[in-house]
């Protein structure tokens, strides 16, 4: 039961710090944080809002380790497929939406849209 410990301590000084998702402000829990790998000076986390599926990546020192480690172990793991991800049980299509891709008359129907939009998202909302 002590191995577990150091996770707990870790997972609660990252919630300490991050506390709510940036993107809808939802509160973290230590289920939110994967582990992606453990060094003697320092841990790299993937921090997930289980509402939104936003992603934040955290590296842990441990120690009086290099600040330079740390930026490069992440962006290591924001470097995309093959990333980290599998490691820590997170699926790279787990946040994918299945929607349609965008095409080209997407962006050129969002084009004409906006040419003609003043701006008030009251009124868009209340037709809608």
């Amino acid at each position: 039961m002590d191995s577990f410990v150091p996770d707990r301590q870790i997972k609660k000084k990252v919630i300490d710090r991050m506390r709510r998702c940036g993107v809808c402000h939802h509160e973290f829990v230590p289920d939110d944080i994967k582990v992606v790998s453990r060094k003697p000076a320092m841990w790299t986390m993937v921090v997930e809002c289980d509402e939104c599926h936003a992603r934040s990546f955290v590296a842990a020192m441990l120690h009086d380790s290099d600040p330079s480690e740390a930026r490069e172990a992440l962006r290591d793991l924001s470097e995309g497929p093959g990333s980290g991800f599998e490691d820590a049980g997170i699926s790279e299509e787990s946040s994918i939406s299945k929607a349609p891709p965008v095409v080209t008359d997407d962006v050129l129907d969002m084009h004409e849209f906006l040419r003609g939009f003043d701006g008030d998202f009251q009124k868009l909302f209340r037709s809608a």
